[in-house]
């Protein structure tokens, strides 16, 4: 299931505050630095504004790319998520092509198996998933596809089993598509490289401010505040079950009331 590195296992305000931080704090001790070599500088304060301006659409380039990144994961990630409803309504629908005295234990398994998958997307629970939850998850899956296995045996002409066993397939693919989308992540390496280059920019515009005449604090203040707010942006849209933007469970939990309801022209079980 999940496994997260550090920055994904710390809360993104806490990461994007402490880079707010960061940033101004480079940018002032970097200006300081600067009026105390003003004098000194003489005709390389042009080269120092080109460095500035170099680094400063790096960052924008970095940032905008990341962004991108983090947008088509949390894209696939409800994409995921309404794929997987999809294969286990299915599935269930198709319980109905089983021998009657098979079908209500499969509608009892597949209530039990979809408040799995919903646990297991608590944020709570997707974080640290516990061996205890992944073994039931499978044990169910077993059980469904047992159901399906035993009364193919029963009656090998069967052709309505053979669909339920494809869908049941197919539920269990698409779960194992879910948690792989989940674990897809932004690479830590290239926040890393985005912290980095973030620091160095702050710093080289403090050093070019200092070196120039004239000064925006507020100016400062705003830069090292959007490069904040971006990158907890970027950090939001990939925790897809904690934050602020987060993937909804709305097709599994209208799946659940369908289920309420049992089998298609079936009696409520």
């Amino acid at each position: 299931m999940e496994s997260f590195s550090f920055v994904f296992g710390v809360a993104a305000w806490v990461v994007g505050l402490a880079l707010f931080v960061a940033c101004f704090a480079a940018s002032e001790v970097a200006y300081r630095l600067g009026r105390r070599g003003s004098a000194t500088v003489g005709s390389r304060k042009e080269h120092y504004v080109s460095v500035q301006a170099m680094m400063a659409a790096l960052l924008g380039l970095l940032l905008a790319f990341t962004v991108s990144m983090a947008v088509s994961r949390f894209e696939s990630r409800k994409a995921a998520v309404v794929d997987e409803s999809n294969a286990i309504g299915t599935a269930f629908l198709r319980a109905s092509l089983l021998p009657e005295a098979e079908q209500s234990r499969t509608v009892d398994l597949f209530r039990e198996y979809l408040d799995l998958r919903l646990e297991a997307a608590s944020p709570e629970r997707y974080r640290r998933p516990t061996p205890d939850l992944v073994a039931r998850q499978s044990a169910l899956q077993g059980r469904l596809w047992s159901v399906g296995a035993t009364a193919a045996q029963n009656d090998q002409q069967a052709v309505t089993t053979g669909l339920y066993l494809q869908a049941v397939n197919e539920m269990i693919d698409s779960a194992g598509r879910r948690d792989a989308a989940l674990r897809n992540h932004v690479p830590e390496s290239l926040l890393f490289m985005i912290f980095a280059v973030a620091l160095a920019t702050l710093a080289v515009i403090g050093f070019v401010s200092g070196i120039t005449p004239g000064r925006s604090l507020a100016a400062s203040v705003v830069l090292s505040l959007v490069v904040a707010v971006v990158v907890f942006v970027i950090l939001d849209f990939d925790r897809p079950y904690r934050g602020v933007i987060m993937v909804s469970q709305e097709s599994m939990l209208d799946l659940r009331a369908f289920m309420e309801a049992g089998l298609p022209g079936k009696v409520k079980g």
